[in-house]
């Protein structure tokens, strides 16, 4: 690798690894696991650094691929159990999926209800959201970091 590519890696590495740590627990839900989601994510990196470095959008790609290694792994952890066809109908029929704004704790604003469901609820990218609430980039980022600190303090609160 030469220093231009060892730069732009480790760049990555300090400003991602702990969002990326925490996106891949919400997914596979274990920490160890997690953590070798991340890795493998990073080992994908350097074998694709040249390509990454050309990217328009090489966070993006980081985090894609990302989602992509978390989801894979949470799919093989997965125990598959053999349940009857009734069964299955019966079960179906109980279960209810809730919508992600119901899951989100009471006493939110609805300015943080809006940019937690964007951004976590319909995975949408802080471009887009810019787009939607006629915002910069910058400030939607600012918007959702709040608004994640306040959620987990009411959810915390809620406990």
């Amino acid at each position: 690798m030469t220093q231009e590519q060892i730069s732009f890696f480790e760049n990555l590495y300090r400003k991602h690894y702990a969002l990326m740590f925490e996106v891949a627990l919400r997914i596979v839900k274990n920490p160890v696991k997690a953590s070798d989601v991340v890795s493998d994510t990073f080992l994908i990196l350097i074998l694709k650094i040249s390509t990454v470095m050309n990217h328009e959008d090489p966070v993006k790609w980081l985090f894609t691929v990302l989602k992509n290694n978390a989801l894979g792994e949470y799919r093989k952890s997965k125990v598959r159990k053999e349940v009857s066809l009734d069964d299955a109908i019966i079960r179906g029929k109980e279960q209810e999926l809730i919508p992600f704004s119901e899951m989100l704790p009471k006493g939110l604003t609805p300015e943080e209800r809006d940019i937690l469901i964007l951004r976590l609820g319909e995975d949408l990218d802080y471009a887009e959201i810019a787009k939607r609430l006629h915002s910069t980039e910058s400030a939607c980022r600012m918007k959702f970091s709040r608004a994640k600190k306040r959620c987990a303090e009411l959810m915390e609160r809620d406990k």
